[in-house]
């Protein structure tokens, strides 16, 4: 007989080829890969922008007002923001599933150490066969005993990620928590959009009030012309009920700005998170003239600053390696252990006898997915799922800025050809109140007609604010439309244009 002996170099190589037979193997049964079903939209024109500066707008677009009162509340409201606390929290939460993964690459030891204490009392009884009689029957009771056992020992494992599984988890990772930096990056732009824009509306209303309280002043005065005269005769009753209506009118508009204006206090303190009283005394000033040039380009070029569109982008990287991890599952998991272990047992206990074991090995451990009842095609079917998703999310999100930009231009388009008609009204109605302020001089005409043609003029005065106030809002949102100032110059790469021609979906 002959015996056919193996060197160990040999053995190595007869694993290795067959680790690499098996995954090959079951490499095979891995699904293909398939890109997105939706194809990601790599270019959304926008008609009818008109060019303006570039660069806009700036990081902190809000400072270009130069109004101090402004900057200090944007400061408290972005430092005490409850949302601006939960999106930081996402983003440090998003930060720590990267180091979760990647300690994942890294060796690990475990440790082991064990102690007992035990009691026993052995009794046996029974029969033996064949015994006649009863010389069948016996008993054993070698009576109680103590004992003490201990074990210390560890367990080092590594595992080698050869297929980069691992790897593909840790850049999902890395795009989930670049996702959550954007989103953070997000709910600042809305914080500060939303704090500005409360602003200004406050500006205006108090701006508002000033004029309606004047005209309520000038009916007030009207009235009282008109009720001397009815009181000697010269006009007929009716005239003072229509004063009387106007007044009241006046002195309406007045409670409802004031209603607003602290409305808009109330909002501004929520935004910042802090009691209204915390806001101290705001001063009122003249609102600010909108600057409604745009960026030499607001195609998606522009458009990719959104912080939303950057979290989406993100989102289709890490889905995208997401795929690429529940398609390495199909392949051997090969990793290195080692153990080591000493158990020490006292089995009776005064008896002066001890047994001590030592344990050492070390090798390589390769698991094998060979049946895993449909869990695996359905963690790959899973992640090509959240892929659609978030490709169809970012279409959505390309698309949703596309018409907030143009709407916000159609809008300042429109308040552009209103501003022309409204300046009309109010220069007309400032000619006829200094015409009537010329004949009033001259004794022609009494106070009435002068003060009917003041608060005219206030009322054209409340038109030109209102009409301000949108503008300036209108230019708001369209800031906040594009990005808000937000910068993202290292954003992945889109999947090719002509990928999803080849989707088997």
């Amino acid at each position: 007989m002959a015996f056919l002996l193996h060197s160990p170099g040999r053995r190595r190589r007869d694993l290795r080829v067959a680790v690499v037979v098996a995954a090959l193997l079951l490499g095979a049964c891995a699904p293909p890969v398939r890109p997105p079903a939706f194809v990601p939209r790599d270019e959304v024109p926008i008609a009818g922008l008109p060019g303006g500066k570039a660069g806009w707008p700036p990081a902190e677009w809000w400072r270009s007002y130069s109004d101090a009162q402004l900057d200090r509340i944007v400061d408290v409201a972005m430092r005490g923001s409850p949302n601006m606390e939960q999106a930081e929290a996402r983003y440090r939460a998003a930060l720590r599933a990267v180091d979760t993964a990647r300690a994942e690459l890294n060796p690990q030891v475990r440790g082991l150490l064990t102690g007992s204490h035990g009691y026993s009392d052995v009794d046996v009884r029974g029969e033996a066969p064949g015994a006649a009689g009863n010389a069948q029957g016996f008993q054993l009771n070698p009576g109680n005993s103590w004992s003490n056992s201990g074990v210390a020992g560890a367990l080092a494992t590594w595992d080698l990620d050869l297929w980069g599984r691992q790897k593909d988890a840790v850049a999902a990772a890395v795009g989930q928590a670049r996702a959550a930096e954007a989103e953070r990056a997000s709910a600042a732009a809305s914080l500060q959009y939303n704090v500005v824009n409360t602003y200004f509306d406050w500006q205006a209303q108090e701006a508002r009030l000033a004029v309606a309280r004047h005209a309520a002043e000038s009916a007030t005065q009207y009235r009282e012309l008109v009720a001397l005269r009815v009181r000697g005769g010269l006009d007929d009753p009716t005239a003072l009920d229509q004063a009387d209506g106007r007044e009241a009118q006046l002195r309406l508009s007045v409670a409802r700005l004031e209603g607003a204006a602290e409305l808009d206090l109330v909002q501004l303190a929520a935004l910042a998170g802090v009691s209204p009283k915390e806001l101290g005394t705001l001063v009122p000033s003249p609102l600010p003239v909108a600057d409604t040039s745009l960026p030499a380009d607001a195609r998606l070029g522009l458009l990719a600053r959104r912080p939303d569109i950057a979290a989406a982008r993100w989102q289709i990287e890490a889905s995208a390696k997401n795929i690429d991890q529940a398609r390495k599952a199909y392949y051997p998991n090969v990793s290195l252990t080692g153990l080591g272990a000493f158990l020490r047992t006292y089995p009776d206990l005064g008896s002066g006898t001890r047994t001590d074991l030592t344990l050492g090995n070390i090798g390589a451990s390769v698991q094998l997915p060979i049946f895993s009842g449909g869990r695996l095609r359905a963690q790959y079917e899973g992640a090509q799922a959240q892929l659609d998703t978030a490709v169809a999310q970012y279409d959505a999100a390309v698309v949703q800025a596309a018409g907030e930009v143009a709407q916000g231009v159609a809008t300042l388009t429109t308040l552009a050809a209103q501003r022309t008609q409204v300046d009309r009204q109010y220069d007309a109605s400032a000619a006829q109140k200094a015409k009537a302020a010329d004949r009033r001089s001259k004794g022609l005409i009494d106070d009435r007609t002068w003060l009917d043609a003041d608060m005219q003029l206030d009322q054209q005065r409340d038109a030109r604010l209102q009409l301000a106030s949108q503008t300036l809002s209108a230019n708001l949102s369209l800031i906040h439309a594009l990005g808000g100032g937000y910068r993202a110059d290292d954003l992945p790469d889109l999947p090719a244009a002509d990928a999803g021609k080849d989707s088997t979906r």
